[in-house]
């Protein structure tokens, strides 16, 4: 009679018992994924991911010359925002725009840099106490990024793409006044990041320039101290979106702006709600996709 060798056997049942464990973990890591929405041909027009960081923002525009990244969320969106990028097959932003020094706007910003390239960096004239910022600029100057002062009058292009800075018209005590305010216009179409502006900056900005758009990101998350009545009538998107962090502790999006939005005829989109949210321009017709 044939004996079974019991070391081997143990040996045998263990090899098993670890292939099922990393086939598991394997799952686990692939269904956990945040897949983007609708990834941009390389012949396509303009598509701008607004990516569902919580209370905070972060969008991703690409285009066929380039891609642009627009704040960066807060300190924990780094893993999510880097999954997202790298599902879009992006390694290089030819700008990055970081609005104000607020760390739900700059909180992954360091590790961003460190893990893509960056041509050139857009920072307003304004500068903040916090750990968040200290880092921001530690990995501005390890990176060794073109700088360019964010403030109103300042165009830029990046091919058939024009960059407008319409904001921060002057100098502001509340950082959020401080925020760069960007109006991007493809092919015709025209998408407006307002940062978390309120009604001081809005204002000026009225005095100087047309925020006129088709898309408007809602300002500092639906904040009633934002998107006053005069700025929503000059802007007159027909898509809002608002990223705002579900059951957060400050009320956004306030009751009031989200009546404002649709009296002034915008569609509107929230992260909290849509997860994150894709609006693609052909050159004629937009499409919005969201993740819920």
């Amino acid at each position: 009679m044939r004996r079974t060798n019991a070391k081997s056997t143990w040996t045998a049942l263990a090899v098993c018992l670890l292939f099922v464990l990393l086939m598991a973990a394997l799952f686990l890591y692939l269904g956990d994924r945040e897949e983007p929405q609708t990834p941009l041909p390389a012949d396509d027009g303009i598509t701008v991911h607004f990516i569902d960081v919580g209370q905070g923002d972060c969008a991703i525009v690409q285009t066929p010359d380039g891609n642009l990244l627009i704040d960066a969320g807060t300190p924990d969106s780094a893993q999510a925002i880097r999954r997202y990028a790298d599902a879009l097959g992006i390694t290089e932003f030819a700008y990055a725009i970081f609005t104000h020094p607020h760390a739900d706007h700059i909180g992954s910003a360091a590790a961003l840099l460190e893990a893509y390239q960056f041509d050139r960096v857009i920072l307003p004239n304004a500068v903040s106490t916090s750990k968040t910022f200290e880092h921001l600029l530690d990995a501005l100057e390890k990176e060794n990024c073109e700088m360019i002062e964010g403030k109103a009058g300042v165009g830029l292009t990046l091919g058939k793409l024009k960059i407008d800075l319409l904001a921060p018209v002057g100098a502001y005590e509340d950082l959020n006044d401080m925020s760069v305010v960007v109006l991007l216009t493809y092919d015709g179409g025209k998408f407006l990041f307002t940062g978390d502006a309120e009604a001081v900056s809005e204002a000026d900005i009225l005095k100087t320039a047309s925020p006129d758009c088709d898309v408007l990101k809602v300002g500092h998350h639906g904040s009633s101290t934002s998107s006053s009545e005069a700025f929503l009538t000059a802007a007159s998107p027909e898509i809002a979106v608002i990223s705002v962090g579900e059951g957060n502790p400050y009320g956004h999006p306030h009751a009031s702006i989200v009546k404002r939005l649709e009296t002034c005829g915008a569609e509107i989109y929230r992260t909290d709600l849509c997860g994150s949210v894709v609006v693609s321009f052909d050159g004629e017709n937009y499409t919005v996709t969201t993740e819920k």
